[in-house]
């Protein structure tokens, strides 16, 4: 079958970094065709070629056979390109049904027609599984919620070329299962679909062809009975990861450095926990489920309003985070983006934001003359990969934000680190790097709350793994459990019951 979209030699560079370098891609109707590649390696400045944010310096584009030259990504649009970008591009004060319409509003009598919006906006929804309220304001949604909006936005246009760029980074596996049938379902429509991802699993259950970049280049292409998931981790990253992840500790773990009793809030009820030094405790569940909201609670962002905390043994009131960071809690969010980075700032005063709050508070005196070397040390130690620390954190990859923002936290020290969804958007080497990170800090008598919805991340990471639903803890199991046992606590339900419901 002749290809909807031929890329030829495609080549962009940005001063003196050569971002592609003659790179060949097509894709054909009714096919999925993953695009593989560390962070960096190209695959987003492929799609942004693609997509007319970026004229490409040498090659072409041909749709249906024809050249075409993009000035703008509404040209792109209106050829029938549409594109889920990683990044999410809503606007945060607009309703839903506003931002599936943005730049593609309906009108009557020339007027704009809310009621088609709203009425569209839910069909879309609807098809991703969701019960999103169209009227509700994005900034109230969910990272998973917006993510929805996002990829419905996209399907809004009658595309002959669907570009989802990590479309389930943010999705527990209810919301995931749910969008890869959508794309089965599009694939049997005709749509040629190009989907970006560090999901293994995904990458080998949706695949039709693989294409790897590494360092701008074509590495290869082959169909996906022809690929093996290490053969495209040795081609991502010019070498084989035979433990992508890290041993578990060999001795039983320490004394309790985090307690809760009781606790709860609007969102959680009857919160039992135990944190040890030493022990990677993973939090699963669907996105629902409460996990996010606990999270929060241990930072002091939501507060439990009942129930006791105690970390190092002492009682501790979380009612902000300035509370909870002085009683010793570490927090890498869930939204680096917007949550965890001043994107303008160097990656210097990144990794100073804490304890320069800190200090201000506290009135400690010299704080600003040790803490530049202090946190290049700790962003050395941490391998954050930069030219240099002065530089904007904003252009690095986001493997090196994360270690960015762990290398912050170094400086409170803290016994007790809470991590939100740690891999979430960054390649699988990255990813290696921060599990080995995570056990590091671990070994060294740390207690370490990971909340994700990466299941086989829950399952290879965590010495213990607690499974919420409906607000309260539905059961533990042991790190390295079977992922269908966390998926039936996770589902509130066991036997065939969870196994239909996973189909």
């Amino acid at each position: 079958m002749s290809p909807v979209l031929e890329m030829r030699s495609i080549s962009k560079a940005f001063t003196a970094v050569k971002a592609l370098d003659q790179v060949d891609f097509d894709c054909r109707a009714g096919e999925v065709h993953v695009i593989c590649g560390e962070n960096g390696a190209g695959k987003s400045t492929l799609m942004k070629v693609l997509g007319g944010s970026y004229r490409p310096d040498e090659g072409e584009i041909r749709l249906d056979g024809a050249p075409v030259r993009f000035q703008h990504p509404r040209e792109a649009r209106a050829a029938g390109i549409s594109i889920v970008h990683q990044e999410l591009s809503l606007l945060p004060f607009r309703s839903v049904a506003e931002n599936i319409f943005t730049g593609m509003e309906p009108t009557r009598w020339g007027l704009l027609d809310r009621r088609q919006m709203d009425e569209r906006a839910r069909a879309l929804l609807q098809r991703l599984g969701s019960s999103i309220p169209t009227g509700a304001q994005v900034a109230d949604l969910s990272i998973a919620e917006q993510q929805l909006v996002e990829i419905a936005k996209a399907m809004l246009l009658d595309a002959k070329v669907l570009v989802m760029d990590e479309p389930t980074a943010a999705l527990d596996d209810r919301d995931a299962h749910a969008l890869l049938r959508l794309i089965s379902r599009m694939k049997a429509e005709g749509v040629a679909i190009i989907y970006i991802s560090h999901r293994m699993p995904e990458v080998m259950a949706i695949a039709d062809r693989i294409t790897v970049l590494k360092d701008g280049r074509l590495v290869w292409t082959r169909d996906r009975q022809d690929a093996t998931v290490n053969a495209i981790v040795t081609a991502m990253v010019g070498r084989e990861l035979q433990d992508f992840y890290p041993a578990r500790a060999a001795t039983e773990p320490g004394q309790s450095v985090l307690q809760i009793r009781g606790a709860g809030n609007r969102h959680l009820r009857d919160i039992d926990m135990v944190a040890r030094a030493g022990e990677i405790v993973g939090i699963a569940g669907l996105e629902d489920s409460g996990k996010g909201a606990l999270a929060q609670a241990l930072f002091g962002d939501q507060p439990f309003t009942q129930g006791e905390v105690e970390i190092g043994g002492k009682p501790v009131v979380l009612h902000s985070p300035r509370q909870a960071i002085a009683a010793g809690v570490g927090y890498l969010p869930g939204d680096r983006k917007r949550e965890g980075i001043v994107p303008r700032q160097s990656v210097r005063d990144n990794a100073l934001l804490t304890l320069q709050a800190m200090a201000a508070v506290l009135s400690l005196p010299n704080a600003g003359v040790r803490s530049v070397a202090e946190a290049d040390r700790n962003l050395r130690t941490m391998d954050v990969r930069a030219g240099d620390f002065g530089q904007e954190i904003a252009t690095l990859s986001g493997g090196n934000q994360q270690k960015a923002i762990i290398a912050r936290w170094l400086m409170q020290n803290p016994d007790l680190f809470v991590f939100v969804e740690p891999t979430r958007g960054i390649d699988v080497a990255a990813k290696a790097a921060i599990y080995e990170t995570m056990r590091a800090l671990a070994n060294e008598g740390r207690a370490i709350v990971m909340i994700s919805s990466d299941l086989p991340e829950i399952v290879g990471v965590s010495d213990r793994i607690l499974v919420m639903h409906q607000g309260r803890i539905a059961g533990e199991l042991p790190g390295g459990a079977e992922e269908g046992a966390v998926m039936q606590l996770a589902l509130g339900v066991t036997g065939n019951a969870a196994e239909r419901e996973m189909v």
